[in-house]
């Protein structure tokens, strides 16, 4: 069975909150181990939340405290061509120069927002997707 992290892109930038702070670099997963950096990493036991994407994708792993199961999701570009377009709202935000300036690091990074109608037909947040701008 394949394992999770393999349906994250094999090469993009991840984003990721451990206990040393952010970690904001290239990778690539090679036989199911993530790569940032020089050295091989758990995306699943070494941070808190980690989003590792591409122009299409993201995988996001987000542990929840109390023991509780882990969020896993993957989100996908071809989701949102089958989703209502008034319901999604693409935002470009600047990455802090220190970050940019480090190479193969981008300048700019895509916030696509999904959006859906609750059950009170009151517009919500219904989750997002970090891309590189492609």
């Amino acid at each position: 069975m394949e394992s999770f992290i393999q349906k994250a892109p094999a090469r993009g930038v991840m984003l990721a909150y451990g206990r040393d702070g952010l970690v904001f670099r290239p990778y690539e997963i090679r036989e199911g181990t993530l790569y940032a950096a020089g050295r091989g990493e758990s995306a699943e036991t070494a941070f808190r939340e980690c989003h590792l994407f591409d122009e299409n994708t993201e995988w996001r792993f987000v542990r929840r405290a109390g023991g509780l199961e882990p969020v896993r999701l993957v989100l996908t570009r071809d989701e949102e061509t089958r989703m209502d377009p008034d319901l999604i709202y693409e935002e470009e935000v600047l990455v802090k120069p220190e970050y940019a300036a480090e190479e193969g690091l981008p300048e700019t990074l895509r916030i696509i927002n999904r959006y859906r109608f609750a059950d009170s037909d009151t517009l919500t947040l219904d989750n997002y997707r970090i891309a590189l701008k492609g």
